[in-house]
C-alpha cells in the first residue's frame, strides 16, 4: 500500500508541476533577478524528484484499498537538503486502478543546489513551495485539480538573486485521446493563462 501511495504522490506532483513550468520563452521572477522558464522548470523538477528517495514496499494485489498515510523525509540535493512531508487520503483499487485521493505536499528547500545545465541555483523556501490536490481516475479518464502556492528564494552561478513566489489553480482532464489543462494565478510572477497544456 505504501508503494501505491508514494507513487501516486509522486505521479500527480510531476503531472502539476510540469503543467506549472510549460511555456517556451517566458521569464519571470517575484523580486529581484528573473529566471527563465527553462530555470524554473528544473526547480520544479527537483522538487518532484525528490519522492524517487521515498522507499516503500510493495503490497499484495487485492481490491479497493484504503489509504490515509503522513509522510515526512529530507533528501540530498547536489548539496544541501529538500524537506518533503505530506498527507494522503482516499481509496485506491488495486485491481481496476480507479481512484480517488487528496494529497498535500510541503516542499522546504535548504540551500538546496539545482541546475539548468548552464548554471547552478541554491534554493532556499520563501517560506515553502506548497501542493494541494484531488485525483480521481477510472478506467478512460484522469482527473487532477488543486492549487500550488507558497515560494523559494535563490542565487544563482551567474550572480542572479531574488525570489519566486507561487498562487496557481490548476484543473487536468486526460484521457486516452486528450488532455485538457487550465492553469490560472501566477507563477514567479507570470500568469498561469501563459502557461501551455501538457503535450
Amino acid at each position: 500500500m505504501r508503494k501505491m501511495s508514494t507513487t501516486l504522490i509522486g505521479l500527480t506532483t510531476a503531472l502539476t508541476l510540469t503543467v506549472a513550468a510549460c511555456g517556451d520563452s517566458l521569464t519571470g521572477v517575484t523580486s529581484g533577478d528573473e529566471l527563465t522558464n527553462a530555470e524554473v522548470a528544473a526547480v520544479l523538477a527537483a522538487l518532484g524528484s525528490a519522492f524517487e528517495s521515498v522507499g516503500a514496499q510493495a503490497a499484495p494485489s487485492q481490491a479497493a484499498i484504503s489509504i490515509n498515510e503522513n509522510f515526512d523525509v529530507t533528501v540530498p540535493c547536489d548539496s544541501g537538503t529538500l524537506k518533503v512531508s505530506g498527507s494522503i487520503s482516499g481509496t485506491v483499487d488495486d485491481v481496476t486502478f480507479d481512484t480517488d485521493v487528496s494529497t498535500t505536499v510541503s516542499w522546504e528547500p535548504n540551500a538546496c543546489v539545482v541546475s539548468d545545465d548552464i548554471n547552478t541555483f541554491t534554493i532556499d523556501g520563501a517560506p515553502r513551495v506548497e501542493l494541494v490536490l484531488d485525483l480521481t481516475t477510472t478506467e478512460d479518464v484522469v482527473t487532477v485539480s488543486g492549487t500550488q502556492s507558497g515560494g523559494f528564494s535563490f542565487t544563482s552561478s551567474d550572480g542572479r538573486a531574488g525570489s519566486c513566489s507561487m498562487d496557481v489553480t490548476f484543473s487536468i482532464v486526460t484521457t486516452a485521446t486528450s488532455v485538457d489543462a487550465t492553469v490560472t494565478g501566477t507563477i514567479c510572477g507570470l500568469a498561469g493563462s501563459g502557461f501551455d497544456t501538457l503535450g
